[in-house]
Parts: C-alpha cells; structure tokens; sequence
C-alpha cells in the first residue's frame, strides 16, 4: 500500500502538538521526529491515537518495537510509510 500523504501527517502532527501552520510548513519528509521536532510522550499518544481511527495502524506498538537509534532517525516520512502500510 502506498504511504499516506506527507501533508496529512504533518496536520496531524500540528494538531496535536498545538502548533500553527507556519510551524507545519517547516516539516518535511526527512524532518525527525523526536530530533527536530522534539514530541513529547503524550503528543506520542495523541498521535498514535488519531493513526489508528485514521489508519488503522499501531504507532504505539511500532514504537516499542524500535530500538534507541531507530527511535532517534524516525521520520516524517517513515510514520507516512507506516500510515500506508496500515489502511
């Protein structure tokens, strides 16, 4: 299955750190997820949340599965491929 949009998890993303659409516009495929954006563990659950209603995929339990350097390289991208993978 294909990815999901890149701009569909980007407003996820903004929805639910609470951040403006200037802040969306600087997020790109590549743009890490903990790294650059610096999401913290209960934006982690809101946004496994809305995955699942939305994609029916597990971003929790993907998560769990990583290990320390994998968590730190996560992508915008990779949660996208994830949301694919998952409809």
């Amino acid at each position: 299955m294909a990815a999901a949009p890149h701009q569909e998890i980007v407003e996820l993303l903004r929805q639910v750190t609470g951040e403006d659409e200037t802040w969306a516009a600087g997020v790109t495929p590549s743009t890490r997820v903990d790294t650059d954006l610096f999401i913290d563990s209960l934006e982690v659950v809101a946004l496994s949340t809305r995955m699942r209603e939305l994609y029916g995929v597990d971003l929790a339990a993907h998560i769990a599965g990583l290990d320390l350097p994998e968590l730190i390289e996560l992508t915008v991208a990779d949660l996208a491929e994830l949301a694919g993978g998952g409809a």
